[in-house]
C-alpha cells in the first residue's frame, strides 16, 4: 500500500519499553550484552546481516526514501517505533527553533510526549510513520533520538542514526539481497565509504563483493 493510497486513519497503540522488549525476546531480538547501556537491539543469534543507507541530502527526496525502506520491508500488517535512550520531548525551549518545530511535529503525530513509551504504527498509519522518521532524519542530533523500526514479523530492524545514515539488519540473507536490489532500483545505492571518521568502516563495505 502506498502512503497516497491509506485507509481510514486508525489511532496508533502504545506500550511499555519492558513490554515491548518482552514481544521482541519472542522474536529472537534481545538487547546486545555487550552494549548494555547503549541498548543496542540485535538478532541473536546474530546473523551479521546489516548494510546502511546515506539519508539523501535534499530534504524533498527524504520521504520517499524512507517511504522505500518501509516498502522494502515486506507485507507488515504493524511496526514499533522505540527511542530506545531517551523519552519522547513534551517541551522546547522557545530560544531554539529546531527544537520547537520538532515538537510541534510530534506533537502533530500525536505521540505520548513526556513518556518512554514505545509507539506502535499499523499499516494504516504509513504516513505518519514516514513523518516521524523523516522528522528524526532533520532533527535527530544525537544518539538519544535514535530510533528503532521494528515490524510485526521481526524480519528486519531499522535504525536511524545521527550520523545522517539508517541501517537495516536482516534476520536472512535472501531478504538482504532483495532490499539491496530494490533500493539500488529507486535511486538508493549502498554507499562506498563511511560518513564520517568517527564511523566505523563495516567489513562488507571492506569486501569489494559487498
Amino acid at each position: 500500500m502506498s502512503v497516497g493510497q491509506l485507509e481510514p486513519m486508525v489511532s496508533m497503540k502504545t506500550l511499555r519499553e519492558t513490554e515491548f522488549l518482552r514481544w521482541a525476546n519472542r522474536l529472537g531480538l534481545f538487547i546486545d550484552e555487550r552494549y548494555p547501556q547503549s541498548a543496542v537491539l540485535s538478532f541473536q543469534p546474530d546473523p551479521q546481516l546489516d548494510r546502511f543507507w546515506e539519508v539523501p541530502p535534499e530534504p524533498e527526496r527524504r520521504p520517499y526514501f524512507v517511504a522505500s525502506m518501509l516498502d522494502l520491508m515486506g507485507d507488515w500488517h504493524s511496526c514499533h517505533v522505540w527511542r530506545h535512550l531517551g523519552s519522547w520531548p513534551e517541551a522546547a525551549d522557545a530560544s531554539r527553533i529546531n527544537d520547537v518545530v520538532e515538537l510541534q511535529i510530534l506533537k502533530g503525530l500525536a505521540l505520548p510526549l513526556g513518556t518512554a513509551d514505545v509507539v506502535q504504527f499499523s499499516r494504516n498509519e504509513l504516513d505518519k510513520l514516514v513523518t516521524l522518521i523523516f522528522a528524526t532524519t532533520i532533527f535527530g542530533w544525537s544518539v538519544g533520538e535514535d530510533l528503532y523500526v521494528v515490524p510485526n514479523d521481526g524480519r528486519y530492524v531499522l535504525q536511524t542514526d545521527h550520523h545522517e545514515v539508517i541501517h537495516v539488519c536482516f534476520r536472512v540473507e535472501s531478504d538482504l539481497a532483495d532490499f539491496v536490489k530494490g533500493m539500488e532500483a529507486r535511486g538508493f545505492p549502498l554507499p562506498d565509504a563511511v560518513p564520517d571518521a568517527t564511523f566505523k568502516q563495516p567489513s562488507w563495505m571492506k569486501d569489494p563483493d559487498g
